[in-house]
């Protein structure tokens, strides 16, 4: 017999691991979850075959999930959102600016696309790992453990970083540590709520998103002397957030042995996105909504600085006032729609009504030249965006292929597939549409946005198996 080669079997090892410890017998039946503990609550689901309307796949039998699940999930996703939204909105961009203020547009896409490139990469393998491994504590927690440790190492990396490369490997590192903590958060939605209640818990998780991007901007425009926390402080909220996760929520090891093979775990990766047409438009519209968000939040502080000439400090407090104005009508906006479109059954006007708001606050943004007029610009994109988070969170999971075993895979299909390249895109083509008519053409990138967002209206509009 031949024998392998060194690296095949190493790898092969690696994966072997994380299949390698016991797995329970299959036999629980999900609980409601409305207290801090519940016995069996880390038992595997029972699966029963019950066909999902549009897409024939089978998932568990949920039961409604409870009080302390839904204050537990939305913490956690405030953390979560902390932890990417700082860096984005403010800290990333103000220490490149800091680092390398004459070249801080390009550079600012260097990083952020490089380290979008490697979640690419990182974030399905991670989330299948996490999808075949059984662990006793669980296939999820494990991962978000492992993610806080490596993001805080990432953001110390960032702080004291005096180039941009080394602002690059340290945001590289941290995007890395994210992507295993979204691995273990992600997929909990889609694998222990029913549907009744999923639009409900993606409007708690898109008000934690806008609370977390108010956060941002108030705490960065007040920590711009302390280096070190400002980087540091959103990964600390993120652990603190993710003690009563780690311990409460409900997780099982993997149901299913799978083969430890390179081949196979590789096999397992596939996606075939026209066999699942509607997931795939799901992600089609995540991409085209992500790409034009990205064109508007990831240079919003330089357009503040640059085209409305304010200081650094100022901005940022502007930016924390208008996020706390468009949490007031977002938060309302976007409980209401969950939990009407629960009550109705339906997604998609709601995910035309979100496209339609963020369009137009694009474009009052893009001919805005007083402070006034982009403030109206901003909330309106706000309201939209909280509208269009709650309701694909919720249309994703209700066109999932696979809920019961593999929710880590797709959910993170989902969210580093069609989110993370257009993370990488939009600094890249962000600086050319800015050169239109001598540079600094903000009112072109945000009516570009415009256009996008009216794109992801479309691609929901083109889904099947879901009204």
């Amino acid at each position: 017999m031949r024998a392998q080669p060194r690296h095949r079997t190493v790898l092969a090892s690696l994966v072997a691991r994380a299949t390698s410890a016991e797995t329970t017998e299959s036999r629980m039946t999900t609980d409601p979850i409305g207290a801090p503990s519940s016995a069996g609550a880390d038992e595997p689901v029972t699966q029963v075959a019950t066909t999902e309307p549009g897409h024939g796949s089978t998932e568990p039998e949920l039961k409604p999930v409870g009080a302390w699940f839904m204050v537990v999930y939305t913490l956690t996703n405030f953390g979560m959102s902390l932890v990417v939204l700082m860096p984005i909105l403010f800290s990333l961009a103000y220490k490149v600016q800091v680092v390398a203020p004459a070249s801080k547009e390009s550079d600012l896409g260097l990083v952020i696309g490089v380290a979008a490139a490697v979640s690419i990469v990182a974030g399905p393998i991670i989330g299948s790992l996490s999808d075949r491994t059984r662990l006793a504590w669980g296939r999820r927690r494990p991962y978000l453990l492992l993610g806080i440790g490596v993001n805080a190492a990432g953001s110390l990396l960032i702080a004291a970083a005096s180039s941009v490369p080394a602002i690059l490997v340290g945001w590289v590192v941290a995007t890395i540590g994210l992507t295993f903590a979204a691995t273990a958060v992600n997929p909990v939605i889609a694998e222990w709520v029913p549907e009744a209640q999923r639009g409900k818990l993606g409007a708690f998780a898109g008000v934690a998103a806008q609370l977390a991007g108010v956060a941002a901007s108030l705490i960065g425009s007040l920590l711009l002397d302390h280096q070190v926390l400002l980087f540091l402080l959103p990964v600390l909220v993120l652990a603190v957030m993710s003690v009563f996760f780690l311990f409460t929520v409900p997780d099982r090891p993997a149901q299913r042995a799978t083969s430890a093979s390179v081949v196979r775990f590789v096999k397992d990766l596939a996606f075939n996105p026209f066999e699942h047409r509607d997931f795939s438009l799901v992600l089609i519209g995540k991409f085209l909504l992500t790409l034009g968000i990205n064109f508007f939040t990831t240079y919003q502080l330089y357009f503040l600085l640059d085209r409305l000439k304010l200081a650094p400090a100022d901005a940022g407090q502007k930016l924390a006032l208008l996020g706390g104005i468009g949490v007031l009508t977002g938060t309302a906006s976007a409980i209401v729609s969950g939990m009407i479109s629960d009550r109705i059954r339906r997604r998609k006007p709601f995910i035309y009504g979100a496209a339609a708001a963020m369009a137009g606050g694009l474009v009052v943004a893009a001919m805005a030249t007083d402070l006034v007029v982009y403030s109206v610009g901003a909330i309106l994109l706000t309201l939209g965006v909280g509208i269009f988070g709650t309701l694909d969170l919720a249309l994703v999971s209700d066109v999932m292929p696979d809920r019961g075993n593999q929710a880590g895979k797709y959910m993170s299909i989902y969210y580093n597939i069609a989110s993370n390249p257009a993370g990488a895109i939009a600094p890249i083509v962000a600086p050319l549409v800015l050169a239109i008519g001598g540079g600094g053409n903000y009112a072109a990138l945000f009516l570009a946005a415009a256009v996008l967002a009216i794109a992801a209206g479309v691609a929901a509009w083109r889904i099947r198996g879901v009204r």
